[in-house]
Formats: structure tokens, C-alpha cells, sequence
């Protein structure tokens, strides 16, 4: 990793350099181990052979993938089903739109689904499921075909962060929440039917066994389900919701995670970020310039020009091959333009850049 140095005197401005994001998680992870007592050394490491793994094997566009993320990442906790179900039950569904479900890992499977779903959805139990949901069954497709992908990468990437040194799960509590649309042509509800797409709402609670204190990985989750209205669906966006502390890690491990398996160059996302506030190639320069000169102490200075350059380039190259390898399942054409470029970061998690870590990257840029 780069060694960052603090000076007064203004840097040369011959030749800048941007960070990767091993650079970036390092000083990210190194800075939020400070808060838990962790050792940021065996964090990162940790970080790197996870995001190495979920590189190797490409998962994002099949949910068996993602299992053999969780199943492979630790032995698989073995609570009595029956004890969990007591607990989990137990809970109040309290929204007039709302059902639950009972999900087991190592079965990659719904061992319970709330029979609501038939007056909410028009969907049997038996099909309320993963091959259903998730693009494995073509005879029954109940997925949105912009959204399926995504969500598949993202639940990958909340298996693999839970499993941090640090990370306490506490049954009731700790819950990841992520939304997207499904499709409804299925549904028996004629007034869903004709809707043709719902949001979905789930909110995940994950079940570890209090026997086994030193295992960190649930066998069970117990979902939430909200069904809302499609009209103003714009991203998959997952959240962990904990305690203040332990939110922020999980949340910034996973867009770590995430732009890290994507591989789009911080150098690159910094300037669509910039472009969601501004529309001429010159402000997006003047704004990069000011924060770079701010953090750096440097004279060095982009050029409307260059910024041009990037875009039309190097830019919506790179998002257009992202897009393709990292959602099979989704449809994509070439990118011709910021704002597609911009729509697509969106859709992957990428933008917007969370303000720690863009903090982070400007103060990992170096000077040559």
C-alpha cells in the first residue's frame, strides 16, 4: 500500500496518481479497525482474499454462486430448527402489506412462508421461491431482469462481510434491508397483475446460535416482506442496520467490497460523481482541481479537455464492459453518453461515492 505523506511545501505537479482500491480499503479498513480494537492488518488481508474469492468465481448472476460464497466462507452453524422458528415467529407482523419468510443456507431454500402472500401478491406459497425470484426457473420468471443480478451480488457481498472479526449479530436486532422490484404477471390479484411490477422490501434478520459464541455465520434468517408501489423504484440499495458503529463498518466494507470486485478506477468514478452536479466538463475540472489542491497541497490542475477525454474515451468504455460481465441477466448496450455511464454506476452501487470514502480517495492521490 502507498505510504501517504503530509507536507507543507506545494508538491511538484509533473505526474499525479490516483489510488486503486487496495490502496483505498486499506486506509478505509485501517481507520475503522481503530474504532473496534481490531488489528487492521488482518483485516485488510481478510478483505483481499474475500474479494479475491468472489473474483474468481464470478458470481452475480446465479444465487448458487452466492451460497457457495456463504457455505465455503465457514462451517455452517446447526441451531435446532424448531427453537429457531419459536423465536423467529414470535416476531409481530405489523404492516397490513407485510409477510414473512423463513430462509435456511444450507439449503438455499424457504423452509417457511407466510401464507398472507396468497391476499397480498397472488402467489402461492409454492411459488414464492428462490429459483422463482432469482432467474433459475425460466417456466416461472418472477424477477425484474435489471434488478436480479444485482441483488444476487449484493447478498453475496453481505455473506462475506458478516464474517468480520468485530461483527456481533444479535438475533431481533442486526438486520440487513435491500429492495427491488419483482415481476407480477403470475399474480392471481388481478390489481397486482395489471401493475406488471411491485417492490419488494426485505428486511433480513440473521439467527446465530448463543451455544456456539464463536461462530459468526447464520444458518437461518428470518425476512420481512413490504410490498410497495414500482412507479418510483430507482437503484438496489442494501443497508445493514445495527448500532452506529458496527452500521458503518458493515456498510462501508460492502461498497468497498463491491467497487472492488467491479473494478472501476476511483480516478474514473471521482469524475462521475462530479458529473451528477455538474453539466460542463470545465466546473467538473474547477471542483475536482479545488478538492484535490485541498487535501494535497498541490497546483496540479485537470483541464475541461482532459475531462472530456476520460469520458468520451476511456470511461463509458470500461462501465459498458462492467455492465456486461457483472449482469448476464440484465440488457445492455454500448454507453454514449455521462448520463448512462452515471445510470449504470447507480444501478452497480457505485455512486454515489459515500463521503469517508471519497474523502479517503482524495487523500490517497499522490504526486510523482
Amino acid at each position: 500500500m502507498k505510504e501517504l505523506k503530509n507536507s507543507t511545501a506545494p508538491k511538484s505537479s509533473n505526474k499525479i496518481s490516483f489510488p486503486n482500491w487496495d490502496d483505498v480499503s486499506y486506509e478505509t479498513i485501517k481507520d475503522l479497525c481503530a474504532s473496534i480494537d481490531q488489528d487492521h492488518i488482518e483485516y485488510s488481508k481478510r478483505f483481499l482474499e474475500k474479494a479475491g474469492y468472489i473474483k474468481e468465481i464470478g458470481f452475480g448472476n446465479h444465487i448458487a454462486q452466492t451460497m457457495q460464497l456463504a457455505i465455503e466462507a465457514v462451517a455452517l452453524n446447526q441451531p435446532v430448527e424448531s427453537e429457531f422458528k419459536k423465536i423467529a415467529f414470535e416476531k409481530h407482523i405489523e404492516e397490513i402489506n407485510e409477510f414473512y419468510s423463513v430462509f435456511e443456507l444450507n439449503k438455499g431454500e424457504f423452509i417457511e412462508v407466510d401464507n398472507k402472500i396468497e391476499t397480498i401478491l397472488g402467489l402461492s406459497i409454492s411459488e414464492f421461491t428462490i429459483p422463482n425470484l432469482f432467474g433459475l426457473n425460466p417456466t416461472f420468471p418472477l424477477y425484474h431482469a435489471n434488478d436480479v443480478s444485482h441483488v444476487i451480488r449484493w447478498a453475496g457481498i453481505a455473506y462475506a462481510v458478516l464474517d468480520f472479526p468485530g461483527i456481533e449479530i444479535h438475533p431481533n436486532r442486526e438486520y440487513y434491508k435491500v429492495s427491488f422490484r419483482i415481476n407480477t404477471e403470475k399474480s392471481k390479484l388481478a390489481h397486482i397483475k395489471e401493475k406488471k411490477y411491485v417492490t419488494l422490501e426485505k428486511k433480513c434478520f440473521l439467527k446465530i446460535n448463543s451455544e456456539n459464541q464463536n461462530f459468526k455465520f447464520p444458518r437461518y434468517h428470518f425476512d420481512k416482506w413490504n410490498v410497495f408501489s414500482s412507479e418510483n423504484f430507482e437503484f438496489v440499495k442494501p443497508t445493514f442496520i445495527s448500532n452506529n458503529i458496527q452500521s458503518t463498518i458493515l456498510n462501508t466494507l460492502s461498497y468497498l467490497l463491491n467497487a472492488t470486485i467491479l473494478d472501476i478506477s476511483p480516478k474514473y468514478l471521482l469524475m462521475l460523481n462530479e458529473r451528477r452536479t455538474y453539466d460542463r466538463n470545465k466546473e467538473i475540472a474547477n471542483s475536482i482541481n479545488q478538492k484535490i489542491k485541498s487535501r494535497t497541497n498541490s497546483n496540479f490542475e485537470f483541464t475541461e479537455n482532459q475531462i472530456a477525454d476520460y469520458f468520451s474515451k476511456t470511461i463509458r468504455g470500461k462501465i459498458t464492459n462492467m455492465a456486461i460481465k457483472w449482469d448476464k441477466i440484465g440488457s445492455y448496450g454500448e454507453v454514449v453518453s455521462e448520463q448512462q455511464a452515471i445510470t449504470i454506476a447507480q444501478q452497480f452501487g457505485l455512486l454515489p461515492i459515500p463521503d469517508k470514502i471519497l474523502d479517503t480517495i482524495y487523500n490517497c492521490i499522490s504526486f510523482e
